[in-house]
């Protein structure tokens, strides 16, 4: 049966990139989150005129046909030549040098920041001054709100864009504009997963019970002991600090082990936009494994793996300043050490999914995270 309207798209399909809302010609979509957290479209169904717009422009739905990229993109090693733009990033710090230079365009950079309640959001920015709020992983849900329309109007006036986002985003948005355009820049970085903002702020509730002050500052792949041993830094009001390393830190313990990875968006586990080929100009990861290949370099620091799938990705790396690079990079070592290129996280990572949900809203997450990590270890 052929759908009408995304309102009767599966949830475990559903991406919430919310394109739908941005599309939808009377403005009857609203994006509601559902008992795990997540937002999902709610159509009004005494404004919708059965268009179908919500459908064509679903990644899911209507997924790019065409070819966009190389059929063997091109990899590199870099970080930047600046220390503290490389340890404030998630990385090596490319992101930051390729905003820049599309700044020196005249150009725009769409990314995710944090809003005072540490939830994420897409927004649009105009100078460099604006950059540190778009650096590092965030490991929630960004809520897109209207910006594929805001780059679609940007673009229009002929800005140059470049938008950074999950794969699902990015298909989205291309999907989304309909055309092409030489001044928009696509970038997504390899993605494991968006976890549910509803486990995230019950997470950071409980630690500011704990450290009784509000939180300050979020700060997930803090590089204190190193990138390698990345760690969970959140600062408080009261100035208390808390640092995690990820082998011990429960929320992000929670999103790499792979029986208890259980709060992550149903269509993660099963997701549309993995391999190589994507609809992109460039993806960005952490370079796992780079050691191997650079044994006389501290990659402790963060290094980044840049794949360019485009002519017009070519394009904007080489104008790219300010960064260490290494080019004849093999794709197939990139993929050998980041499965997370190719592979969704496997399903029976979700083993324990309703139980988790179930806990988190009776005990909370920390008890409900220790009961669940003790089931598994009983199994």
């Amino acid at each position: 049966m052929e759908l009408v309207t995304v309102a009767d798209l599966p949830k475990e399909q559903c991406t919430g990139c919310w394109a739908c809302l941005n599309r939808c010609p009377t403005n009857c979509i609203s994006m509601e989150t559902d008992q795990e957290g997540f937002f999902y479209p709610v159509i009004n169904t005494n404004q919708c005129i059965q268009c179908s717009k919500c459908v064509t422009v679903c990644p899911v739905l209507s997924p790019v046909s065409e070819p966009l990229s190389w059929e063997k993109p091109k990899c590199y090693a870099a970080w930047s030549k600046n220390e503290s733009v490389r340890f404030h990033s998630t990385s090596g710090g490319v992101f930051t040098h390729l905003a820049e230079a599309v700044f020196a365009e005249g150009g725009m950079v769409a990314g995710a920041q944090y809003r005072k309640d540490h939830l994420v959001e897409h927004v649009l920015i105009h100078s460099s001054n604006e950059l540190e709020k778009l650096r590092q992983s965030k490991y929630v849900q960004s809520e897109a709100g209207y910006i594929y329309r805001q780059v679609q109007a940007a673009l229009k006036s002929g800005t140059p864009v470049l938008f950074v986002g999950t794969p699902c985003q990015c298909a989205a948005l291309n999907i989304f504009l309909g055309q092409k355009y030489d001044h928009l820049y696509l970038c997504d970085f390899i993605c494991r997963g968006v976890n549910s903002p509803k486990v995230y702020l019950a997470y950071l509730k409980e630690l500011e019970r704990t450290y009784r002050s509000p939180i300050k500052q979020v700060w997930f792949k803090n590089k204190t002991h190193g990138w390698n041993h990345f760690c969970t830094k959140i600062l408080f009001e009261n100035g208390e600090v808390y640092l995690a390393d990820r082998e011990t830190d429960p929320f992000m313990l929670g999103y790499i082990k792979r029986k208890i990875s259980c709060y992550m968006r149903p269509s993660c586990y099963q997701c549309s936009f993995k391999g190589v080929s994507r609809p992109v100009d460039l993806t960005l990861g952490d370079f796992w494994g780079i050691e191997n290949l650079l044994q006389d370099i501290d990659v402790n620091k963060g290094v980044s793996v840049v794949i360019i799938h485009s002519e017009k990705g070519k394009q904007l790396w080489h104008t790219v300043q300010n960064l260490y690079t290494i080019d004849n990079i093999s794709l197939e070592f990139v993929k050998n050490h980041n499965a997370c290129i190719i592979n969704s996280v496997p399903t029976n990572s979700n083993l324990y999914r309703s139980m988790f949900f179930s806990l988190l809203d009776n005990i909370g997450y920390f008890k409900a995270r220790e009961l669940l990590e003790n089931k598994e270890w009983s199994d």
